[in-house]
């Protein structure tokens, strides 16, 4: 236990810490936002704009104004068992349907509503709708090169070679690097029998994308046709460097190995081949077909809710968002981008205590999710969960040890609490050793100033105010400096 004075004492420093830097949502409203607008496809956006959001964190952190809900607020997220029965499946895309349609009712003059239905009729097996919706959204925003690589898909399928070629080029044109577009209008070359020109094309893929193993074994297939071995040889061992496990690319190996003599090899090849495909046979037995179908039918629905969820969400209609995107939650529990729109939903609308629940529900499914770990430290902090924000900046910290940020928050933490003084400057030192930047300099003043090294104090603030003048927190404890050195 303190005794009075020292809590006096304590009092004041963390008053005087809690002025300084103090967190609030509102300078990061359309940072957040740009953290929950990750891409469906492959769900490799994640990465990209947790980044993205962390390269801003280095300014400064998000500040909480006044939240209008309390800590005990909990989000109630529906849950739903897996789907059982094709009566299930169909009602489910029924729903689907229904969703989409009223998106279009509310918002007839939006391109992403016209691509999004279209995307889902494709999904649900009707390429004709599909292309009249894509059109139309086309209609009103020529320049997405996407619809124009769903339309080169949905025609190659079909078998309509030229067409196929055409959408891809125009894709092209609008996104000079669209992934797989030369690939496929290779693949439509050569099923035109117009191999020189699919060679020249497949090339460029591989130019744009080197790590490519379907454009390598595409590749290769074709020089096999015009029975250039060696060359189509070395096409088909690129592939497997990227992506071990090709049977396709393994037969191609064994194909063109017998055409070059190399029997020992073609032998090789062909026993490995055989040995993928019963190793296939037996992972498909091991699994319930319809199940997994079933399955990925709940998944695709959950990306529908979200990404309608999304257009209400930009159409300022949040209580509308909210609902849609909790109905992905249950319909996909593993689905973080789910819990990323709602937590970026409640921290543009103020409620952090709700946000907080999110970016824990999607650390439990992805632990290693730094700027998940950095929201938790920060909101954390705000509610006064000392232990819980030291350990959530601890994990940013053992995440991304050459980042400044996760070093200058628990010093910030530290700083603000009036606990672990000198191990708040260590760590503010090593922040700024990372990442010259204000907010750094910022933190290693304030921990000097804590330490009583006033001297450096006002020396590292004064380069925090050159670096961002317009932070009125810098000039605030410069003036604490000051005050001090005076006395």
């Amino acid at each position: 236990m303190m005794n009075r004075s020292a809590a006096r004492r304590h009092g004041k420093a963390q008053r005087r810490s809690e002025s300084l830097g103090a967190p609030s949502f509102r300078g990061r409203k359309n940072v957040m936002r740009a953290l929950a607008l990750l891409a469906m496809a492959g769900l490799v956006g994640t990465g990209f704009l947790c980044v993205r959001l962390l390269q801003h964190s280095e300014e400064q952190p998000p500040e909480i104004e006044h939240p209008n809900q309390q800590t005990s607020d909990q989000v109630i997220l529906p849950v739903y068992g897996p789907l059982r029965t094709e009566q299930e499946v169909a009602a489910l895309r029924a729903r689907e349907i229904e969703l989409t349609d009223a998106m279009l009712h509310d918002f007839p003059d939006s391109a992403k509503a016209f691509a999004l239905t279209g995307n889902l009729y494709y999904r649900h097996g009707d390429a004709i709708e599909a292309t009249k919706l894509w059109n139309k959204a086309l209609e009103m925003d020529p320049q997405q090169a996407d619809l124009y690589g769903n339309m080169g898909w949905s025609s190659l399928k079909q078998g309509d070679l030229e067409e196929a070629i055409a959408h891809y080029r125009k894709a092209l044109e609008i996104r000079p690097q669209f992934p797989e577009a030369y690939a496929n209008i290779g693949r439509a070359l050569m099923m035109a029998g117009r191999h020189e020109e699919a060679v020249e094309a497949i090339e460029k893929e591989i130019q744009i994308s080197p790590g490519s193993s379907f454009a390598h074994f595409l590749l290769g297939q074709v020089l096999l046709q015009q029975k250039e071995y060696v060359r189509a040889k070395e096409h088909y061992e690129a592939a497997l460097k990227v992506e071990p496990r090709h049977a396709n690319a393994v037969y191609g190996l064994a194909t063109v190995c017998a055409k070059l003599g190399q029997r020992d090899e073609a032998k090789q090849y062909s026993a490995h081949f055989r040995k993928l495909k019963t190793e296939a046979r037996q992972d498909l037995k091991g699994r319930k077909a319809d199940y997994d179908d079933f399955s990925e039918t709940q998944k695709h629905a959950a990306i529908t809710y979200i990404n309608v969820g999304r257009m209400y969400r930009d159409h300022g209609q949040a209580a509308r968002a909210e609902q849609l995107l909790k109905e992905a939650a249950g319909l996909d529990p593993n689905n973080v981008m789910s819990y990323l729109e709602l937590a970026s939903l409640y921290q543009v609308g103020r409620q952090p205590a709700k946000a907080l629940q999110m970016h824990r529900r999607i650390v439990a499914i992805q632990p290693n999710s730094r700027i998940c770990h950095f929201m938790i430290g920060i909101l954390c902090a705000h509610f006064q969960q000392f232990e819980d924000a030291e350990e959530a900046f601890g994990r940013v910290i053992a995440l991304a040890p050459k980042k400044s940020d996760g070093y200058r928050e628990l010093a910030r933490l530290y700083l603000k609490t009036g606990r672990k003084l000198p191990q708040a400057r260590q760590l503010a030192e090593k922040a700024l050793a990372l990442e010259v930047n204000a907010a750094n300099y910022f933190i290693l003043g304030w921990a000097c100033y804590a330490t009583g090294d006033m001297k450096n104090a006002s020396r590292l603030v004064e380069k925090a105010m050159a670096l961002d003048p317009g932070n009125a927190n810098y000039p605030r404890l410069y003036q604490l400096i000051q005050q001090r050195k005076a006395n």
